[in-house]
């Protein structure tokens, strides 16, 4: 499983004990089985078999405003990149194979590669937030997610209005296998609807296996969202539309299947256009997004 993704959405912004709801279950295409000779590729965890795992983030976004006189705004903005430190383990299996997962960001540290002080005094803040928060869910055998649930009591107020970014991320990283058997070159889709905070995104996933062996499979993922005209605030004197949204990404992963931690790199863009109107005032907004991250396994096992 990409876990790297989960721990981006956590190090974003949750708060309080919750529990996320999540879209119904996506629907998986197969595409191409792939060569021969094939398999069917399961998740097959061990319980109590603590792992630890380091992710490095970077973002940068860009922004442009238009006001109904036509004067422009712009601003871009160079995150630092940050490095979290995590402990995941299965906790228990069910007879049917799912596995109940739990989750704790054990460290964060952010590098001083931005010249912004700003801007790094508020990843500084956000990092320190996230540093004991606890998360668990469970995960089928094919790589399906389901209850999750954040814990994180010291979280600031901004960040809790972030919850939604965690299934977002849980999703986009979750690996999910077909249930055909798969051999070398096998493709497949898996489509799905999400909503991360107002907005509702269509996703569609394409995976090809690279190469298999007995405890590892070796995957290319490219994610597609888009997301349509709709509305986020209505109030009595303003509006505030999504007007459009896009969404990119490819990873290249190396997904142990006897355990949890993979090691990954992964490329994003984003793109955000909104409209804002009001009684007298009418703002176009666009907002753009260049994401980086790699996830991979430390070495050692974790102190239980």
């Amino acid at each position: 499983m990409m876990i790297g993704a989960l721990l981006l959405g956590v190090a974003l912004g949750c708060g309080g004990s919750q529990v996320v709801k999540v879209a119904p279950a996506p629907s998986i295409t197969m595409l191409d089985p792939g060569a021969e000779p094939r398999q069917q590729l399961r998740y097959v965890l061990t319980a109590r078999a603590p792992e630890r795992m380091e992710m490095t983030s970077k973002l940068r976004m860009k922004s442009a405003i238009t006001n109904t006189v036509l004067e422009t705004q712009h601003r871009n903005v160079d995150f630092p990149s940050e490095t979290e430190v995590g402990r995941i383990e299965v906790t228990s299996l069910t007879p049917g194979g799912d596995a109940v997962v739990s989750f704790e960001v054990e460290d964060v540290s952010v590098l001083d590669d931005v010249v912004d002080p700003a801007v790094r005094s508020a990843a500084l803040a956000a990092a320190g937030s996230t540093k004991g928060l606890r998360a668990s869910w469970r995960m089928t055998p094919s790589g399906l997610i389901s209850n999750v649930v954040v814990e994180a009591r010291n979280a600031s107020s901004s960040l809790r209005e972030l919850l939604p970014s965690i299934t977002e991320s849980l999703h986009a990283a979750a690996v999910v296998f077909p249930d055909e058997a798969i051999g070398i070159g096998a493709r497949w889709q898996v489509i799905s609807q999400q909503v991360s905070g107002t907005v509702t995104w269509n996703r569609t996933v394409t995976y090809q296996l690279k190469a298999l062996t007995d405890s590892m499979a070796t995957i290319d993922a490219q994610m597609v969202m888009h997301a349509p005209s709709q509305a986020l605030s209505v109030e009595p004197n303003s509006t505030t539309r999504l007007t459009s949204g896009t969404s990119n990404a490819t990873a290249e992963v190396v997904i142990p299947l006897r355990g949890l931690v993979p090691t990954l790199t992964n490329q994003g863009t984003t793109e955000l256009n909104f409209s804002i109107a009001s009684s007298h005032l009418r703002i176009i907004s666009t907002v753009q997004m260049e994401t980086l991250s790699s996830v991979k396994p430390v070495a050692g096992t974790a102190t239980p």
